[in-house]
């Protein structure tokens, strides 16, 4: 299939090339910020429209010779006509043309900052109005409005974004209440590869992507058959700064502080780019690092079934850098050619020092963790392509790309064994009592309530764990973890041709050879009596020091957590313990998750994929107000597997089985028809209908190939290759009205079917691989689920009201989203996982003179995570309100003062089992905010 698409279009490229060359007018528009995306271009009355692309550029094709009005518009800016005249045999050039702002205001500094703030508006709602399918668009500027200091923070203020943190930033993003595995998220149209810490699954973590690398945010909800089609939920697609049509420098420097970490915080960005005085080559690199504290208080009681089996006292605190760099640059080999590279370099480096105490009442022990590693996230990767006119009535472009992401910890305790490391002390015999003093082995709470405020009827007294005298040596715990996804090639290959001046082929295919290897175990190395001549050192005996801001813990809810185990072992010298006693340690073969005991079979695979798609699809215009867009893509998986099966032997030890390599292969195609209507009755007014069908890979860790055999189970859990990928039938209808001195209110609706979700299944075979009465666990494709919802949107500036009123302004939205679904092995039916019944943002604004300030709430509802037995063990993260402010002052056209502040109301982040009175995880992170200056030079 691959060869032959190749081939197709090798011929039509040829074809092309030999057609009778037609005429064509182009140009680019632009305003005093830049280029203008989104303009609506016609030329003449009955001429359908055309808009300029993301460099503000256009291109009206298949031109007959004569004399012509071209209208150029764009919301917020005065309308543009010009007279122009195109000869026989002679395509028309333009000059660069410029729009003036309609926003009239007396004073130099009030017309620079309007016009500012208009422009970042207007290029959005103008993308978004122009647009072929239903999208939603935020620009560089945009962003900077806000404190988000991450590519993911940029997207959740969008309508439907679901955006999941860790220590208090943004991650992961999901679209429409499905999770974020079954969304696309992509870097300039390229879905971005994942390495991240916690998960086997396709979704991209953002924390290690700063936002001032983008130029413009793309959330689409109904794609176009001409993007990737892995994209069940939407697709997310950040564009990275490309140059600029003149010279720029930005410099930016900013300096804060964190409540919880009672520490400090830096960042700094540069921004340089220019074009030749021929216009002809430009370039473009910005580079930023942002430094920072950070600190969480968190708690986590354990069930075991309707029981509390233990609690854990956890106190994270570190330092994070995040670091940035952005290059680009592009060469216009003439009117009809431009070839372009560009690269990216992001990652996070994360210093953690982490302090667990965990009460074990189904142990009658105390555990003392003394925690320390450096997990580090880095991606790179780049394009270099082309874009050409073959002809007036076709254009070709065509790009290479390559993309690697990796994680992997830092040298604790040394480079050869980078792990997240842990030593661990228990006092035994604690002793735990219930509030009426009978001793327990779990604290009996009958499926009932937890006060997650007051959480001290789980705590014992704290003389009974405070003692360091009764703490043992227990073990040093090293977690190896590496994962790399690379994307080694992307190919792509893209045809336009005007057919006739209301008709427009756009056709193409794309190749992408991956390879997604995962490498995890966590070896527990326990004394060796034998191994050295070193005693057992004491608890006593270490360098203990006081837990950081230890009468500040968790004192938000209460005083109850205040003193408790305050002493830890001092950081600098807890990966030195284990070369400190190293002859003295020794792996524990049957307590350690490894490869080698089976335990990590999930966990230890690679997987090789290639990709090809194909596709054609049609623009046609019936009239100046109703366009179609449809056409067809066909997507092509090739699949192989390497993993590892493990046997226990019967009457043996389970961690002395058989390990024996696995090979597994599958591939698949999928085909994915999409329509799109455009109906446009007034100047400003869209009416949009979608019906689309797109699908989901299964995710990494379901594809393992093997998998392992427990004796004392009798139950074989498996991978599963031959998994098929789910799909969705998406139906979208949306209306937009934007106002023409900028702004926009919205209002839309969306019904998802979703054919063959994947769940762990659960069979009895009575015979299976030789063994008697076996259970056997592996993924499987299970029944239908639904999705509905709708959607609000209003974003204006009341500039109709008088005097200082005229600055204040609203950015709203709201997402109401409902599904179904059904468990394998569950009567019930249940929502789907990470679907949040009600999302909304509320951002008030105000923006007069010199002064700029917003106050933005993100609220998302309940949504689930993990799946039960039965409802009462299913998991859910709780509903979550942030609050956050950004202030600037411009005390020159080219110097701006900024203040940010984030987590203003210190929310919670909060999971629970089955009734919020259960909670698993509360952790709160404090307040956060930083000052700065930004020079444009």
């Amino acid at each position: 299939m691959k060869t032959n698409v190749w081939y197709s279009l090798l011929f039509s490229l040829l074809c092309f090339y030999a057609q009778a060359q037609s005429l064509s007018i182009s140009g680019k528009i632009v305003d005093a910020q830049g280029p203008l995306p989104g303009v609506l271009i016609k030329l003449g009355q009955n001429s359908p429209a055309t808009s300029t692309n993301t460099n503000g550029e256009f291109k009206i094709q298949q031109v007959k010779p004569g004399t012509y009005t071209l209208t150029v518009s764009f919301l917020g800016y005065q309308t543009e006509k010009r007279i122009i005249a195109l000869k026989p045999n002679l395509s028309l050039q333009l000059d660069t043309i410029r729009l003036q702002s309609n926003q009239h205001t007396l004073g130099t500094v009030e017309v620079t900052v309007h016009n500012t703030r208009r422009a970042t508006e207007a290029r959005a709602l103008n993308m978004q109005k122009t647009s072929n399918r239903i999208m939603h668009v935020i620009a560089a500027d945009g962003i900077g409005k806000l404190p988000d200091r991450n590519a993911g923070e940029a997207v959740q203020r969008v309508p439907g974004v679901l955006l999941e943190r860790d220590q208090g930033e943004g991650r992961f993003i999901s679209l429409r209440g499905l999770p974020a595995e079954w969304s696309s998220s992509n870097m300039n149209g390229n879905r971005i590869p994942t390495a991240e810490e916690q998960t086997t699954s396709r979704s991209t973590a953002f924390d290690f992507f700063p936002s001032e690398l983008i130029q413009f945010v793309e959330v689409s909800k109904a794609i176009t058959p001409d993007m990737d089609g892995d994209a069940m939920g939407g697709t997310v697609n950040f564009i990275t700064k490309t140059s600029p049509d003149r010279k720029v420098l930005d410099l930016s420097l900013g300096g804060g502080y964190n409540d919880y970490a009672r520490g400090e915080a830096y960042s700094a960005s540069i921004l340089y780019g220019t074009r030749s005085k021929d216009q002809r080559f430009g370039f473009i690199v910005n580079g930023t690092i942002w430094n920072r504290d950070w600190a969480t208080h968190n708690f986590e009681p354990r069930f075991s079934e309707k029981n509390i089996a233990r609690m854990e006292l956890r106190d994270y605190f570190g330092t994070r850098r995040t670091l940035g760099l952005n290059a680009a640059a592009d060469y216009k080999l003439n009117g009809n050619a431009k070839i372009f590279v560009r690269g990216i370099y992001g990652s996070l480096n994360d210093n953690e020092k982490h302090n667990k105490l965990r009460l074990r009442y189904e142990k009658n022990r105390a555990e003392a963790q003394s925690i320390n590693n450096e997990l580090i996230t880095r991606l790179y990767g780049g394009d270099i392509g082309g874009e050409f006119t073959l002809s007036g009535r076709t254009s070709m472009d065509v790009q290479l790309s390559h993309y690697n992401n990796d994680f992997n910890y830092g040298d604790i305790p040394n480079k050869d064994f980078p792990s997240y490391f842990i030593v661990q002390y228990d006092q035994p015999n604690i002793g735990y009592t219930d509030l009426n003093e009978n001793k327990l082995t779990a604290y009996e709470v009958d499926g009932g309530a937890i006060n997650a405020s007051s959480p001290q009827t789980l705590l014992p007294a704290h003389h009974t764990v405070n003692d360091n005298s009764k703490y043992r040596f227990s073990s040093v715990q090293m977690e190896v973890h590496h994962i790399n996804e690379t994307d080694r090639i992307i190919a792509q290959l893209n045809f336009k041709t005007k057919v006739s001046h209301r008709f427009e082929l756009k056709y193409g295919a794309k190749y992408r050879n991956k390879l997604r290897t995962e490498r995890y175990e966590l070896p527990t190395w326990v004394w060796d009596d034998k191994g050295g001549t070193k005693p057992v050192p004491l608890y006593t005996d270490l360098q203990l020091v006081d837990k950081p801001h230890a009468n500040s813990y968790l004192r938000n809810i209460g005083d109850h957590y205040v003193g408790i185990f305050p002493k830890f072992i001092k950081t600098q010298d807890i990966g030195g313990f284990f070369m400190k006693y190293r002859d003295n340690l020794k792996v524990d073969s049957a307590g350690s998750s490894l490869l080698a005991n089976g335990v990590q079979t999930g966990s230890n695979y690679d997987v090789y994929e290639q990709h090809t798609a194909a596709y054609m699809m049609g623009s046609l215009s019936l009239s100046d107000q109703l366009s179609l867009v449809g056409g067809l893509r066909a997507e092509h998986t090739n699949l192989q597997v390497d993993g590892w099966l493990y046997e226990a032997q019967e009457g043996q030890p389970n961690y002395k089985g058989t390990l024996t390599p696995q090979s597994k292969k599958n591939d698949y195609i999928v085909l994915l028809p999409m329509f799109h209507l455009k109906y446009t009755p007034a100047t400003n007014l869209n009416l949009r209908l979608a019906a689309t069908k797109t699908f989901a890979r299964p995710d990494f860790g379901s594809l393992v190939a093997g998998g392992s055999y427990k004796v004392q189970d009798n139950t074989f859990s498996y991978g599963n290759p031959n998994l098929i990928p789910i799909t969705a039938y998406n139906f979208d209808l949306m209306s937009e009205y934007f106002f023409s001195n900028v702004g926009m209110i919205s209002a839309g609706a969306f019904y998802k079917l979703i054919k063959d979700p994947i769940f762990q299944g659960s069979s009895f075979y009575e015979t299976f691989e030789g063994k008697d009465n076996v259970r056997v666990l592996q993924d499987q494709n299970g029944d239908d689920a639904h999705v509905v919802g709708f959607e609000l949107a209003f974003q204006k500036k009341f500039d109709f009201l008088p005097g200082l009123l005229s600055g204040f302004g609203i950015h709203t939205n709201y997402t109401f989203i409902r599904s179904k679904m059904q468990i394998l092995h569950r009567d019930d039916h249940t929502r789907i996982p990470r679907q949040a019944n009600n999302l909304f943002n509320i951002g008030l604004f105000y923006e007069k003179g010199k002064v700029q300030t917003r106050l933005a709430v993100n609220h998302k509802g309940v949504n689930m995570v993990a799946f039960g037995t039965d409802a009462s063990g299913d998991e859910y993260f709780d509903k979550n309100t942030t609050m956050d402010a950004n202030l600037t002052y411009r005390i020159h056209r080219k110097i701006l003062l900024f203040a940010e502040a984030n987590n203003l109301l210190n929310t919670r982040f909060k999971y629970f089992l089955g009734v919020p009175e259960r909670p698993t995880q509360v952790e709160y992170y404090g307040v956060r905010g930083q000052v700065g200056i930004k020079l444009s030079l």
